[in-house]
C-alpha cells in the first residue's frame, strides 16, 4: 500500500475547554485556586472563539513509511508491534489561537502563560475528537488502533516533521506548516501515528498507562502528555 492519498476530517469546536487540565498545564500542583481558575477561565472565551480545528489524516503500510525515512528509532517500532499498516495524523486548531496566545500576553505576562496553557489543551482536545473518529472509522473496517505517537516523542525524532507534514499534505489541506527547526505553524498542533491493525493490539491502547516509554517519559514527568505541546 503507497502512502496516502490524505483526506480531511471534519472537526466541530469543542463546546468548553478543560479548565482543570489547563491549570495543570499552567503550573498548578493539586487542586488550582480560585485566582487562577478565574484567571483561566477569563482567557479560555476569546481563544474558543478563535479556534478553527482542522485535521487530517492518511492510511499507509508501515514498511513504506519506514522507506520513506518518516519511522526511525526503537520506540516507534516498538509501539507499532503486530501492526502491519498505520494511519498519520495532523489536526490544528488555527492560527487564530496563536494570535489570541500573543495578544493576550501584551502587558499580561499570566494571561500570556495561561492562555498558552489553555491552547495546548485545545489542541489535545481536537486531537482526541479526531482520534475518536479514526476508531470509528477502524471499526466500520474490522480494524483496531493502538494509541497516538507523535515525533519527538520517545526516541522518534523530532525531525521527521517536514516528513510526516509532506505525506499528509497539511499546509494545502489544513494550513499546518514545519518551521525551519521542525516545530509547527500554527504552534498549538499535533501531528501523531497510531497503528493499525486486524486485531486488538494488547498493551497499547489509548492512554499514557499503555505507552511503552512508560517511565522514560519527559512529557508525565512535566504533567504532560505527549499531545499536549
Amino acid at each position: 500500500m503507497p502512502i496516502g492519498p490524505s483526506r480531511p476530517l471534519n472537526l466541530a469546536k469543542p463546546e468548553s475547554i478543560d479548565i482543570r487540565q489547563a491549570a495543570r498545564y499552567f503550573g498548578a500542583r493539586g487542586e488550582a485556586d480560585s485566582a487562577t481558575l478565574t484567571l483561566l477561565e477569563k482567557c479560555a472565551a476569546p481563544l474558543l472563539a478563535a479556534a478553527t480545528p482542522r485535521a487530517v489524516w492518511l492510511e499507509a503500510d508501515v514498511e513504506s513509511l519506514t522507506q520513506a525515512g518518516i519511522l526511525k528509532g526503537e520506540d516507534i517500532f516498538r509501539h507499532l508491534e503486530g501492526c502491519s499498516e498505520a494511519l498519520l495524523l495532523a489536526v490544528t486548531v488555527g492560527p487564530g489561537v496563536d494570535g489570541q496566545i500573543r495578544r493576550a500576553g501584551v502587558g499580561d505576562i499570566a494571561a500570556g502563560v495561561a492562555s498558552d496553557a489553555i491552547g495546548s489543551v485545545l489542541a489535545e482536545q481536537a486531537a482526541d475528537a479526531a482520534e475518536a473518529e479514526l476508531r470509528q472509522w477502524a471499526a466500520e473496517q474490522d480494524k483496531y488502533l493502538t494509541g497516538r505517537f507523535s515525533p519527538g516523542y520517545g526516541d522518534w525524532p523530532i525531525g521527521v516533521q517536514p516528513l510526516v507534514a509532506a505525506a499528509l499534505d497539511t499546509a494545502r489541506r489544513a494550513g499546518l506548516c514545519v518551521t525551519e527547526n521542525d516545530l509547527m505553524t500554527p504552534r498549538k498542533s499535533v501531528t501523531a501515528l497510531l497503528g493499525l491493525s486486524d486485531h486488538p493490539v494488547k498493551g497499547r491502547l489509548a492512554g499514557c498507562g499503555h505507552c511503552v516509554l512508560n517511565t522514560r517519559c519527559e512529557y508525565r514527568k512535566r504533567g504532560k502528555t505527549c499531545a499536549s505541546e
